[in-house]
This record gives C-alpha cells, sequence and structure tokens, in this order.
C-alpha cells in the first residue's frame, strides 16, 4: 500500500515538474522575441516609391575610379516621362519605382563600357500643390498617390456654397485646364482631371 502511495505521489511530483520546466521555457522564448529588433515592412524601405509625372528630382552619378561624371541634375519629369541625363543619354521615369530606375540607369552605364563602376541616386524634391478659392481650407497640400482634381478638392475640406463648380481652374506650367466638375462627379472616368506635383488649383466664386 505505501509503495502504492509513494509510486503515485512520484508521478504527481514528475508532472509537476514538467509544467514547471515547460511554462519557464515559454515565458524565456516569449521575453527573447519581445526584445529582438522588429522589422520595418517592405513598403517603408527607401526607394519602393513610385516615380510620377510632375515629380520634380535630383540624379546624382557618383563614379568612384573617375574624375568624369556630372553634377547633379535637378529635373521636373514631364507628361511622356523621359529625361535626358549623364551624355545625353534619355531614360524613362514615368512609372518607375526609384530603387529599380536607379539599378536599370547604372546598368545602362556599365552594360555600354562607359564605366567600370557608377553609382547613381535619385531624389524626389517636395513639390506640393496649391488648392485656393472657393474651397474650405485653401492652402498647399503634399502631392499624395494618384490625385485628381475632385479628390483635391476633398482634401482642402470641399466646395464652399460661393464655388462656382462648373469652371474650376488647373493650371500646370503656365497652362491652363478647365474641369467641369459637376460632370467629374457624375463620370469621374471620362471628366475629373489628373493632378501632378506643383500644379494650381482655383475654385472661382458663381454667379447667382
Amino acid at each position: 500500500m505505501r509503495s502504492s502511495i509513494r509510486s503515485g505521489l512520484g508521478y504527481w511530483c514528475s508532472a509537476l515538474v514538467a509544467i514547471i520546466a515547460a511554462s519557464c521555457l515559454l515565458s524565456l522564448r516569449c521575453a527573447a522575441e519581445d526584445k529582438a529588433p522588429s522589422k520595418a515592412p517592405v513598403a517603408a524601405e527607401r526607394g519602393n516609391d513610385i516615380l510620377n509625372v510632375g515629380d520634380k528630382v535630383r540624379v546624382v552619378f557618383d563614379v568612384p575610379l573617375s574624375s568624369a561624371g556630372s553634377p547633379p541634375t535637378e529635373m521636373q519629369i514631364p507628361e511622356n516621362g523621359e529625361l535626358t541625363l549623364h551624355l545625353g543619354y534619355k531614360f524613362d521615369f514615368k512609372g518607375k519605382r526609384r530603387n529599380v530606375l536607379e539599378q536599370e540607369i547604372r546598368s545602362f552605364y556599365v552594360d555600354k563600357g562607359l564605366y567600370k563602376i557608377i553609382n547613381v541616386t535619385i531624389e524626389v524634391l517636395p513639390r506640393p500643390i496649391t488648392v485656393g478659392g472657393q474651397v474650405r481650407i485653401p492652402k498647399d497640400y503634399p502631392h499624395q498617390g494618384q490625385l485628381t482634381v475632385l479628390k483635391a478638392i476633398d482634401m482642402a475640406g470641399g466646395f464652399t456654397e460661393y464655388a462656382n463648380t462648373k469652371k474650376v481652374t488647373l493650371i500646370r506650367d503656365g497652362k491652363t485646364i478647365i474641369v467641369d466638375c459637376k460632370k467629374a462627379l457624375q463620370d469621374p472616368a471620362k471628366y475629373d482631371v489628373p493632378v501632378f506635383p506643383g500644379d494650381s488649383i482655383n475654385v472661382k466664386k458663381g454667379w447667382f
């Protein structure tokens, strides 16, 4: 009888020790995971942003093994997306990711035998848009993503009650585009107009 009791007590003691050990191991593993540095999301890495028409870019060429190269070049991406870079070669910037385009340009100059080593850096300079006139919060706004006239006006708090929504003025590089926002609300795919960095939107007062 005593032998059975001792055997039973031994079993439960062993089980209890195993449970405590497992709990300690789990606690140590959780603590190690908490202390481990978290990885930044891939989307936040530099160079993953897409270049847009109207972006003002600075392109820097660094040639470590040569005194050649070119000073930093600042240009605005035109609507056809094409820019002329070092030694007169043209590259398409429109819709490209910065890190991908940097590698593409670097490989071009190396593959052509122009340089053995060349580093290319593309920087996007800040170019806000201006939304003024009969909107609720007229001011400069950062250009964000695929922006249109209607989205820009929403960003500025929407139209005031005095706004002429049929003749909204979009100014780009000295050229004026008239946008009928009433029609754009009904058929945005046809009448809403893309807004590029540096554009200016003005909503005039209507006549009542």
